[in-house]
């Protein structure tokens, strides 16, 4: 059985749906995406140092008679907007090694290794992806709008809030309205596992 919903009360289920998305934008997109933001964007920025379990000492080994490294400005041409610009302007900064790591909805560790080989430092990267923890709070959510033919309106809010292993918790709530005699509001509950 179809429900008719008047049109101005379809308009204004929309606007809610757009006010709701542009409150939520406002509020935990990040300062890099904001438009007003004053706060400059670099392409490139310095890695943090990992958080350690526990302290971890820093000792002087003796160093090899040469290091090889990749030529910086070789670097620059090939991989534009990977390094900050006060390391690519600066002469003693040094290219030693280079990694692309792949996504992964967890966490991965990338470790710079200089290894000796007959008297030359040589670097290398070494990444771990570490296994990700049975339960995790995500903070996943969004919108949809969109249009299709025949008067077809339809609107979407999502949320992804937990993961249980390999199983994501996704909740929606949608209004659809697919001609000019009613509309159709409702909500799910979905599972997700990907493979």
């Amino acid at each position: 059985m179809w429900v008719k919903i008047p049109v101005s009360a379809v308009k204004w289920g929309l606007i809610a749906l757009c006010a709701v998305a542009a409150l939520s934008y406002l509020c935990f997109a990040p300062d890099s995406l904001k438009p007003w933001s004053s706060n400059p964007t670099v392409p490139a920025m310095e890695a943090a140092q990992p958080k350690p379990v526990v302290t971890i000492e820093r000792v002087y080994i003796p160093g090899p008679e040469r290091v090889q490294v990749i030529e910086k400005i070789k670097y620059i041409e090939k991989m534009p907007g990977v390094l900050t610009p006060s390391t690519a302007s600066d002469n003693a900064s040094h290219v030693i090694a280079s990694a692309e790591i792949p996504p992964y909805m967890g966490k991965t560790i990338a470790t710079a290794i200089l290894e000796q080989k007959d008297g030359v430092g040589v670097g290398r990267i070494e990444t771990k992806q570490l296994p990700m923890p049975f339960f995790a709070i995500q903070k996943e959510f969004g919108v949809r709008v969109g249009i299709g033919t025949g008067g077809l309106l339809l609107g979407e809010l999502y949320a992804r809030p937990v993961r249980i292993g390999p199983i994501s918790v996704e909740v929606r709530g949608y209004g659809k309205r697919d001609d000019r005699s009613g509309a159709d509001f409702g909500a799910a509950a979905l599972l997700d596992y990907r493979f």
